[in-house]
């Protein structure tokens, strides 16, 4: 799969032939310098980009080049998202912001499920607040639980941990891995945090838009050492 932004001389290449297979069940970390390509790789993922060529499948179904309506509806129902600032509508409450995804889908929400996460996330007590009545952690909280409201195939994480503070991002890094340990998950994270990237599986490292080394079971001090040899060869 490769992703060019431009044409002709103004083009700009984001992404140049990258194959990766991220296995069901698994948590994958993506990391590498600013300008990598790693957004445009969570994009194309999630079916927010389309590749300039390549292919993208989730769940086994092509994606890359479904009309627009279809996608859409494929994105509602088939990835969870997890922004940096969550991304909550201010003006729902919890609850509604988690039922959001199912609302859109016109899906009828599973009400054990929806207790059963808002529980495990400790959440449960806050479902009638507001998003400004919540803490930064909090608002993450219930991003996750509407990410994982609609059981999707993969969930993608773009610096989940990057507006919190380093006791709430512990927490919050806890609850991701516990989403691909207890309910088997799909999580694929964009990440800048050597810290973040230790709770994954595995990481992948980009470097001008190509995937140049992966690290299973990574430690924080093996993913910082791996991070500064890459930005000193850069």
């Amino acid at each position: 799969m490769s992703r060019t932004y431009g044409e002709s001389a103004a083009a700009v290449s984001a992404l140049e032939e990258v194959t990766v297979d991220f296995r069901e069940g698994t948590f994958t970390a993506v990391m590498g310098p600013s300008g990598s390509g790693k957004t445009t790789l969570l994009q194309c993922l999630a079916g927010l980009v389309r590749p300039s060529s390549g292919r993208v499948a989730l769940g086994g179904v092509r994606i890359d080049g479904l009309p627009e309506k279809r996608l859409a509806r494929v994105r509602r129902s088939r990835v969870g998202f997890v922004f940096q600032e969550f991304n909550l509508i201010p003006a729902l409450t919890a609850l509604e912001n988690m039922l959001l995804p199912m609302r859109l889908a016109g899906r009828t929400p599973d009400r054990e499920w929806v207790a059963e996460i808002s529980g495990r996330t400790g959440i449960g007590h806050r479902l009638s607040h507001l998003p400004h009545e919540l803490s930064g952690g909090q608002q993450q909280r219930v991003a996750i639980c509407r990410a994982l409201v609609t059981r999707p195939a993969v969930i993608c994480a773009d610096e989940p941990t990057g507006a919190l503070d380093s006791s709430s991002g512990r927490e919050v890094m806890a609850l991701l891995r516990e989403a691909v340990d207890v309910y088997r998950q799909t999580l694929v994270m964009v990440t800048h945090d050597p810290v973040a990237a230790s709770y994954a599986d595995t990481v992948l490292f980009l470097v001008d838009g190509r995937i140049v080394d992966t690290m299973d079971r990574p430690a924080p001090h093996t993913v910082a050492e791996q991070m500064t040899a890459l930005m000193e060869g850069a």
